[in-house]
């Protein structure tokens, strides 16, 4: 099940707010840079967990076709246009049926991110592919609340700090897991992984954070590839994926890539 707490707290405020909605606009552009041009060759794409539905219905527009959301939790769509109510785990959907699916920050809100990537992988054709976007266990400020550490500390504890933060009432819906274990439950899944996180940060630096910041990660080059990609899987708060569903099905755990 996705997003299980989306509605109960604070979450379920920022969802709704103008900042949050600019926010999505601006994720929708980084995804139509990255992947656009695998969208625009699908003939049957998908976001799954598309939450409020407005970064779906940015990308639609770029595209001019249908653009499907699935999303589990209808109450805080903003963007009803081509939005299905559907678990992500349990997708209404033949084998096969899709081409191309975009994942965005959305395994850390389902229940079971072994179940999600297989059944992501169970509705895409042979030759199909997938945009993720992942956030990282490790990730200094924890992405949803704005605090630090917060994903770090064992449930119990954060839904503690979350109540003295005053930003919520329990962090029981949000998993997130560090590199190596969720880059496994893709391969498991049956997936071809390709690390596009150092690609992505070369190509959206500029646009983001100005000269500065680029030269600054040009600079960290000269630590060498090994090292820098090494420690973008420890230290990166967000990580970028491309996956691919192989033309004949190999064995599970196989699967070859650039990470």
């Amino acid at each position: 099940m996705v997003r299980e707490h989306a509605t109960a707290d604070r979450y379920g405020e920022l969802v709704t707010s103008l900042a949050s909605r600019r926010a999505r606009v601006a994720k929708a552009e980084v995804i139509w840079h990255l992947c656009g041009d695998r969208l625009l060759r699908a003939n049957r794409p998908a976001d799954l967990g598309a939450g409020t539905g407005i970064m779906r219905a940015v990308l639609e527009d770029k595209m001019g076709k249908p653009l499907y959301g699935f999303e589990i939790d209808t109450s805080f769509v903003e963007e009803p246009k081509h939005m299905v109510g559907a678990d992500v785990e349990r997708l209404p959907l033949a084998d096969g049926a899709l081409d191309f699916v975009i994942m965005n920050h959305l395994y850390e809100h389902v229940s079971h991110p072994d179940v999600l990537f297989r059944e992501a992988f169970r509705v895409l054709a042979p030759g199909g592919g997938a945009y993720v976007t992942a956030g990282s266990r490790l990730a200094v400020i924890e992405p949803h609340y704005r605090l630090p550490f917060l994903s770090w500390l064992p449930r119990p504890v954060a839904s503690a700090y979350l109540r003295l933060s005053g930003r919520g009432d329990s962090y029981e819906g949000i998993r997130f897991l560090t590199y190596r274990p969720l880059t496994d439950l893709m391969r498991k899944a049956g997936f071809v992984v390709h690390d596009i996180t150092e690609r992505a940060i070369d190509e959206l630096l500029d646009r983001t954070r100005g000269r500065s910041w680029t030269a600054a990660w040009a600079a960290a080059g000269s630590l060498g590839d090994d090292t820098r990609a090494g420690l973008l899987r420890l230290a990166s708060p967000q990580w970028f994926f491309m996956l691919e569903k192989p033309l004949t099905r190999t064995s599970d755990a196989t699967g070859s890539g650039d990470d």
